[in-house]
């Protein structure tokens, strides 16, 4: 019994001094229940699985508690040790990505290399034209013009010609790939596209494009003030002991959900000005728990290497 009070009166001494006992306990047992996976590019074709960075700013609620762009919760000690929840709106957070709106794009069907509609399936699939053959092969049975001409006038690819305002196209620069977000009709418009990349036949395509870009200045004012780990939130124990042991560090922190398609994880916001915080990023990276602030740069490093190729192959067709 003795030990025991003496264990824990150290432990005690040792977290007001700023050493995260708790937490590195706590994360040695518990780091699998916490853990929430990130993906560069996201395997497969289906739209669904883009991370929506350029969402994540926007207002969002959590229960009965509703917050703003760019607003984070989160919790802080006083100058009495009293730890309190707090609220900050970021403004690097709100100018995180920009989407730009092309009414009148004009392209071609080879351009499109991912769908919405059948997600299941789709995110089995690296390529259009693969999926096309395995899950489309009825429409193949001719590599023909009429063939081609038939699908595209098939009533399922009723967007290509009359597209409601959900039916669009979707380019997340940081992954570089064009996507359809269509209503149906999934593999119709595959097999319309392998026939016209099969016979050379140019099907030109006509609406609105939506380009989304991440801003470098904004990932790296957020990664200049926090440290950045993505949680799993699918065991609210896990959270729940996470959160009680920087109580008991006092750490401060703020969080939010990750954006669609990521719904059962959340960003953990560790400032970096703040010692004990830092002791507790420590803790997280040395049990492996992802980088949120790594990943959103690699991204940016994406985005950059697919703009200066785009702008090398514009400069050489003019030539």
């Amino acid at each position: 019994m003795f030990k025991r009070g003496l264990a824990l009166v150290t432990t005690l001494v040792r977290e007001q001094l700023g050493v995260p006992v708790t937490l590195r306990r706590f994360l040695q047992e518990q780091t699998e229940a916490l853990r929430a996976g990130l993906e560069i590019l996201p395997a497969g074709l289906a739209a669904g699985n883009i991370t929506c960075w350029h969402e994540w700013g926007d207002a969002w609620r959590d229960g009965g508690e509703a917050y703003e762009p760019g607003e984070l919760p989160g919790w802080k000690t006083q100058h009495n040790f009293k730890y309190k929840p707090q609220r900050q709106v970021r403004q690097d957070l709100l100018r995180l990505a920009t989407v730009t709106r092309q009414p009148q794009w004009r392209g071609d069907i080879r351009d499109v290399a991912g769908l919405q509609a059948n997600r299941a399936e789709l995110v089995k699939f690296d390529s259009l034209d693969v999926y096309a053959q395995t899950r489309a092969r009825s429409h193949l049975s001719e590599i023909t013009r009429a063939r081609l001409n038939a699908l595209l006038s098939h009533k399922e690819l009723r967007f290509l010609r009359r597209p409601k305002p959900a039916e669009y196209f979707l380019q997340p620069l940081w992954d570089g790939r064009i996507f359809l977000l269509n209503g149906g009709g999934s593999p119709q418009f595959a097999a319309a596209r392998f026939i016209a990349g099969q016979i050379g036949q140019a099907v030109p395509l006509a609406g609105e494009l939506r380009q989304c870009s991440l801003e470098p200045l904004a990932v790296s004012g957020l990664r200049r003030d926090f440290e950045l780990f993505a949680l799993s939130m699918r065991d609210p124990q896990a959270i729940a002991g996470l959160h009680d042991a920087l109580r008991r560090l006092r750490a401060p922190y703020l969080w939010k959900p990750m954006p669609q398609p990521h719904a059962q994880a959340q960003v953990l916001f560790l400032p970096r000005e703040d010692r004990r915080a830092q002791a507790a990023a420590a803790e997280l990276r040395a049990a492996g728990l992802p980088d949120v602030g790594k990943h959103l740069s690699a991204l940016v490093l994406r985005q950059h290497i697919y703009l200066v190729r785009q702008r090398e192959g514009t400069q050489a067709q003019a030539a």
